[in-house]
């Protein structure tokens, strides 16, 4: 009888374990064209890619408490237009007690930089992502990936 106790909290301690040494699997990359011509509209994208397993809040979480995934970029030379983020999933995680809206997989957040005509030799954008990485099981403090990118200006069209 103690050897089996002892081996059921022993396994049970393995578990435990295994569980707090997952870590998830979260990469985002910003996307930008190589180079552009002064005066034009180029887009810009970042491809977040969240692994098999786990999910990232939305950018418009169900409850208030939950932190959005957000995405934050600048320009050195040009404007940004508003980030179009991606469409939610809604799941329901065994620790929540209402649907949540996440992302999950390879996503695409989106916008575009509008050059002006007079700008000159190249354009950086420096941005980062935040979000919240989840499993099944549980949540990990908020993180941030930082972004940069560089554009390289021709002559107006």
């Amino acid at each position: 009888m103690r050897r089996a106790a002892a081996l059921a909290v022993g396994a049970l301690l393995a578990a435990a374990s295994a569980a707090r040494a997952e870590k998830p699997e979260v990469t985002a990359r910003l996307v930008v064209p190589a180079s552009a011509p002064a005066g034009s509209r180029v887009p810009i994208a970042v491809e977040l890619t969240v692994g098999k397993g786990w999910h990232v809040n939305s950018h418009t979480p169900a409850e208030k408490f939950l932190i959005p995934t957000d995405l934050a970029l600048a320009a050195s030379t040009g404007t940004l237009s508003a980030v179009r983020y991606p469409r939610d999933v809604e799941i329901r995680p065994a620790f929540a007690d209402a649907a949540m809206r996440v992302y999950e997989g390879t996503v695409r957040f989106e916008c575009d930089l509008d050059l002006p005509p007079d700008a000159r030799s190249s354009a950086r954008v420096t941005g980062s992502l935040s979000f919240q990485a989840c499993n099944d099981r549980q949540c990990f403090a908020p993180a941030k990936i930082a972004l940069e990118g560089s554009i390289s200006l021709g002559p107006p069209h």
